[in-house]
C-alpha cells in the first residue's frame, strides 16, 4: 500500500527515550526516541483517548498511559492489556534533521 511523509518535527526535539506530541496536518500522532530509534503511533490512547505523549512513560519500546496505566509497545502498537484497543503505528524517516511520519494513501480517521 503506497504512502507518504509529511514534516513532523526536528530530531533533537525528541531526544533519546523521550517522546513528544506533534500535530501533523489534522492528526496528532506521538513520536517516541527508542535507543536511537524513531517510532511514531497515533497520540491519543485507543482506549480512553488521553495524550500518550503529554501524559505518558516511555520505558524503552514501552509507553504507559498516564489515565489508567495501559502499555502498548510503540514498535508493534501491540496494547498488553487488551487486544482489541492496539495503537495504529506509521513508518518514521528521517532527513537533514528532520522527522518525518508516514500515512497510507488511504488513510481513514
Amino acid at each position: 500500500m503506497p504512502y507518504y511523509f509529511l514534516e513532523a518535527c526536528p530530531v533533537d526535539d525528541v531526544p533519546e527515550g523521550g517522546k513528544r506530541r506533534v500535530q501533523i496536518e489534522d492528526y496528532t500522532v506521538a513520536i517516541y526516541n527508542v535507543g536511537g530509534v524513531l517510532y511514531a503511533s497515533g497520540d491519543p490512547c485507543p482506549h480512553e483517548r488521553v495524550s500518550l505523549a503529554d501524559g505518558g512513560t516511555l520505558n524503552g519500546e514501552v509507553i504507559t498511559c498516564g489515565a489508567h496505566r495501559w502499555d502498548f509497545n510503540v514498535r508493534t502498537g501491540e496494547c498488553y492489556e487488551d487486544k482489541g484497543f492496539c495503537l495504529k503505528t506509521h513508518p518514521v524517516g528521517r532527513k537533514d534533521g528532520v522527522i518525518y511520519v508516514g500515512f497510507w494513501t488511504d488513510e481513514e480517521e
